[in-house]
């Protein structure tokens, strides 16, 4: 038996979403039926993340077994014939059959994008979140400092029954991008609750348009009430940048180094 890893680039605008669905195209759904013409056996398709609708993955990472010997590069040289334009396998390897996906995760990465100009793009139509109204950068970076560090993220995420449980939650690392018209945004923890990242978007683009006092972010944390936060930026803008196994950046021992050296 073996465990293969695949690690997988998409374009969720024809998706809902990554996880299989009775009703409805889905990126899991459509590598496993690729997996099963090529192997000729029933597979069961793991995958790290599951990104919503419209959602797209520069990152994704996927496992499944098999018993069959077919060398990686020809799986993947097949797998990437038979799969849409909008899917790609960017690569594929041998891992522990121990290894899963999902529980292993040490942290994620995911990148929102922004166009800000007047008149839209066709270029990155589905790609990105057009805003035609003035913006003030200033303001968005700085509603987006009340984000970093551990919350209570009750206010910025999709209530469930899971998530309900614990909604703390730790964000590492936010960094802002702006070349020309196009305002790129990554940020990276160990885990997000459902709809998190694209809430707390819509916040800070709430602070850039000046209908939001970066200031009274706190107060909505403490207030612990979802009403509070915008609704959600578009599905269009995320994306599934890097999941991180062995290499996340913001370890325990680091952060406490990084502490010291303030």
């Amino acid at each position: 038996m073996k465990n293969i890893k695949l690690t997988i680039e998409y374009d969720g605008t024809n998706y809902m979403g990554w996880q299989f669905q009775r009703h409805g195209r889905t990126i899991q759904g459509t590598i496993k039926d690729a997996l099963e013409k090529i192997l000729h056996h029933e597979i069961n398709l793991k995958g790290a993340s599951r990104t919503d609708a419209g959602v797209h993955a520069l990152g994704q990472v996927a496992t499944f077994k098999t018993k069959k010997t077919i060398p990686l590069y020809s799986l993947q040289r097949a797998l990437n014939g038979l799969l849409p334009h909008d899917i790609k396998i960017v690569s594929i390897e041998e891992t522990d059959l121990s290894f899963d996906p999902r529980r292993e995760a040490k942290g994620k990465t995911y990148l929102y994008k922004i166009f800000n100009r007047k008149v839209a793009s066709p270029f990155e139509y589905k790609r990105a979140w057009f805003i035609p109204q003035n913006l003030d950068i200033e303001s968005l970076k700085k509603s987006l400092l009340h984000f970093k560090g551990t919350h209570d993220f009750s206010t910025f995420h999709k209530l469930s029954k899971d998530d309900s449980k614990n909604p703390v939650r730790t964000i590492d690392c936010i960094a802002l991008h702006k070349n020309n018209h196009m305002i790129k945004i990554e940020i990276t923890g160990r885990s997000f609750l459902r709809h998190m990242i694209r809430i707390i978007i819509a916040t800070a683009i709430e602070c850039a348009k000046g209908k939001l006092d970066p200031e009274k972010i706190p107060e909505m944390f403490k207030a612990r009430d979802r009403r509070l936060a915008p609704f959600l930026a578009p599905a269009e803008g995320l994306y599934l940048l890097k999941i991180y196994y062995k290499n996340y950046p913001f370890t325990n021992d680091k952060m406490n180094e990084a502490k010291r050296q303030r």
